[in-house]
């Protein structure tokens, strides 16, 4: 009976504590309220959005957009459920895709858009492509938005791959100096920081597209100056049929306009496309 007559008393002695403790906080001026704390009705009002009057867009000659077809690489996969097996085989093929770029009043965005969706590598090399067209022709986009593009078939899921940032580069160019495009050419190629062109894969299936898609000149980086021409071979022996293989090296200019009936030409810097990009100049006679 003591120790719960002790437990009683020490619980009643802990509530009077408490009790004391709470009254003292009500009665706390309110002035010693912590900062971090605000009153009801004295919260720092939030930032209204204010929309921003539109620029005109300064008038040029071509406007202020550029496009261009480029040759890709699509990529399909094909299932066959042929019996109660089922495999499925990727193909590649070459195809035409329509790019192009606009210069509007912005806040230095790089914006694409494609039909159909876009891959991450896409995007950086249109981000690369701003960088290198605006320090070779010194020109402050910090108050444009470039918007990027691409119309590709409707039967592939995705546009990925840096092989369209020459392009780009080339396109936004002809924008910001005014350069005249040749529409009976193509290029395919990457782009690096010093405007130097580089190698892209599928060079013959891109070569066949730009020749279905009516284009007289396709422009390859210097680095793509040679090409795997593959061959078939087949011996017997002893009645056994053996096939096999082997891929000739051959130069890529030679063999493309030879075979695919397409004119090629090697570049190495970006001020070496833009020459063979611009239009001719109208003959005055004509």
């Amino acid at each position: 009976m003591r120790i719960r007559e002790r437990t009683l008393t020490i619980l009643l002695v802990l509530s009077l504590v408490a009790n004391v403790f709470l009254l003292a906080v009500v009665l706390m001026p309110s002035d010693d309220l912590s900062p971090a704390l605000s009153r009801p009705g004295e919260a720092d009002p939030l930032p209204t959005a204010t929309v921003a009057p539109l620029l005109p867009v300064e008038a040029v000659e071509n406007g202020s957009a550029a496009s261009m077809q480029a040759p890709v690489i699509l990529q399909k996969i094909e299932v066959d459920r042929g019996g109660p097996f089922f495999y499925e085989e990727m193909t590649e093929e070459g195809a035409m895709v329509n790019v192009s770029v606009e210069v509007v009043p912005g806040r230095g965005r790089v914006l694409v858009q494609t039909t159909p969706l876009m891959g991450i590598t896409f995007q950086d090399a249109a981000n690369l492509a701003v960088v290198v067209a605006a320090n070779r022709s010194r020109a402050d986009l910090t108050e444009n938005d470039i918007i990027f593009s691409i119309q590709g078939p409707e039967d592939i899921s995705e546009i990925d791959g840096p092989s369209a940032g020459a392009l780009m580069a080339a396109l936004l160019l002809s924008v910001l100096e005014n350069i005249p495009l040749n529409e009976s050419v193509t290029v395919t190629g990457t782009i690096d920081e010093d405007g130097k062109i580089g190698p892209v894969g599928g060079i013959l299936e891109k070569a066949e597209a730009a020749r279905r898609g009516g284009k007289t000149l396709l422009i390859l980086s210097d680095e793509n100056n040679q090409v795997c021409d593959y061959h078939e071979g087949t011996r017997s022996f002893g009645g056994l049929r053996i096939s096999r293989q082997w891929p000739p090296i051959v130069d890529s200019k030679e063999y493309i306009e030879e075979n695919l009936g397409i004119r090629v030409k090697y570049v190495n810097t970006l001020d070496d496309l833009l020459a063979d990009l611009r239009a001719p100049a109208p003959d005055p006679a004509a």
